[in-house]
């Protein structure tokens, strides 16, 4: 055995195992009642790149030789990547989410794809079969023009520009589900740039069309399997209390009014600053139970108490270092003004919602002015 056909073998057995993990957590996606409608479509963003690995494994397998009408199908579904992954950004914990008429419209690169290839589909397995063994056999001379280089690369320059407007949008609406949204935006950006990269590098160099697969359903193999751990780690996925809220008797008129209560806690009344606050203290001082409060967190606003204190105090932090508080205090002091029991809490804090840390920040503001 050759080292290629080494490789293809190795990768066989990469493919198969991936796509059993990507199957495996498509069916945790069905039971993940918590996460609403943005499941159906993480399940699909799933389904549709497995499809693609399927692609992969039918030529490295050669099994592609024996079933050539195969050949092509799952290629228009690819432009629905961006589409689906963006609303699962938009429906994500988001309750009764329905798509509008004008969402129809992000279909469009999809039927464009059909129409453009629904003739090859439809050809005869001969046809296929001599595209196949071309295939195998052609090695390119690298000589690419601009329509084959953009022809390879449009469904992941699409799928890019999805993941950069749905970046946008986490920015702007979540807070407590940044970490876990931002995590699995930026490993399908990793994969978008890394794919493009080496697509372009195949085609200009002109390597074999079965090598080029060979690293490309590897790439794609990897993403699957960080996308999955991180699909799998989103909270309550697993958890036991998932519907712990299904019988509270607060109607969303309710839930609104106490959210306003509890913003109202902190920007007016500045509870958020009192050192050890716990949930049974906001409690007495808005008079809401302890457990409406936490529902109330959870569901309308999508942090924990002790996320919704903590943001408050880093915005208190950042307030005293833009007016030149830090001059006259420690960072460690600024913390404890803003309610922070330690230099550990605060720094942990900050950054997690700056992505900065406190000293970091305070140059950032000292080089501005």
């Amino acid at each position: 055995m050759d080292n290629l056909g080494a490789t293809a073998f190795v990768l066989t057995f990469l493919l198969g195992g991936t796509i059993l993990i990507g199957l495996f957590v498509i069916m945790i996606l069905f039971k993940a009642k918590p996460l609403g409608a943005s499941r159906w479509f993480l399940a699909l963003l799933l389904f549709f790149m497995i499809l693609h690995l399927d692609t992969f494994l039918l030529f490295t397998t050669e099994i592609i030789k024996q079933y050539p009408n195969l050949l092509g199908v799952s290629y228009p579904t690819l432009f629905l990547l961006g589409p689906v992954y963006y609303f699962f950004v938009r429906s994500f914990k988001v309750k009764q989410f329905k798509l509008k008429a004008i969402d129809l419209l992000h279909a469009i690169p999809f039927l464009i794809a059909f129409i453009g290839h629904f003739k090859y589909l439809i050809s005869s397995r001969a046809y296929k079969t001599q595209v196949i063994t071309y295939y195998y056999e052609h090695l390119p001379d690298g000589n690419v023009s601009f329509m084959t280089w953009l022809a390879a690369n449009a469904f992941i320059i699409l799928f890019l520009a999805y993941i950069m407007f749905s970046l946008r949008l986490i920015k702007a609406r979540y807070n407590g589900n940044k970490v876990v949204l931002k995590r699995i935006s930026w490993t399908l950006i990793l994969l978008c740039v890394m794919y493009m990269l080496f697509q372009t590098g195949f085609l200009i160099t002109g390597v074999a069309a079965i090598t080029a697969e060979i690293v490309l359903a590897s790439l794609l193999a990897i993403t699957l399997l960080l996308l999955s751990y991180s699909i799998v780690d989103i909270k309550d996925v697993f958890s036991k209390n998932k519907d712990k809220y299904e019988t509270s008797p607060l109607s969303v008129s309710e839930q609104n009014t106490i959210k306003d209560q509890l913003i109202n806690a902190v920007q007016i009344e500045k509870l958020h600053l009192k050192h050890n606050l716990k949930i049974k203290d906001l409690s007495v001082a808005i008079n809401i139970p302890s457990h409406h409060i936490s529902q109330v967190l959870s569901e309308r606003m999508e942090m924990s108490f002790y996320e919704f204190i903590n943001m408050y105090r880093v915005e208190e932090a950042k307030r005293l270092f833009k007016n030149g508080t830090a001059s006259k205090l420690s960072i460690q002091a600024i913390g404890e003004e803003c309610g922070f029991g330690n230099k550990t809490s605060f720094y942990r804090a900050f950054k997690k919602f700056t992505n900065q840390t406190p000293t970091a920040y305070m140059n950032t503001i000292t080089e501005k002015t």
